[in-house]
């Protein structure tokens, strides 16, 4: 906000929200966007971060989260941003150990998503 008459309309938008202040439709909405997002993911990874830590270091929710914002943004964007995760972090370092299976509230396949990922985004896309 940079100026009082920002300031202002933020105060009056704010008066009129809170908890029960949506109508039908929009809560409508709400659900059908969030369906939209949810219908996007490969993995069903919350981020809780549970599974950690790993004996290997696998940075399992980051692995998962940018295989998920390759369905969303494209396989070149989540290539990028896996070769910014460390090497000793990757999907590749788990060892099939099991640990975090346990650990996942979400029953998701850790050890087999974590060689898909790797595969998936380790190598450069053939154009």
């Amino acid at each position: 906000m940079s100026t009082m008459e920002q300031v202002e309309k933020n105060l009056a938008s704010a008066d009129r929200s809170g908890v029960g202040t949506m109508t039908e439709e929009e809560l409508a909405l709400v659900a059908q966007a969030r369906e939209a997002y949810l219908s996007l993911m490969a993995v069903p990874c919350t981020g809780c971060q549970y599974c950690l830590s790993c004996p290997q270091g696998v940075a399992i929710p980051n692995v998962l989260g940018v295989y998920n914002e390759g369905r969303m943004f494209g396989e070149d964007h989540a290539r990028a941003m896996y070769k910014w995760i460390d090497e000793k972090n990757r999907g590749d370092q788990c060892i099939e150990c099991g640990e975090c299976l346990e650990k996942c509230p979400q029953h998701i396949e850790i050890p087999e998503w974590m060689k898909k990922v790797h595969e998936a985004l380790s190598h450069q896309s053939e154009a």
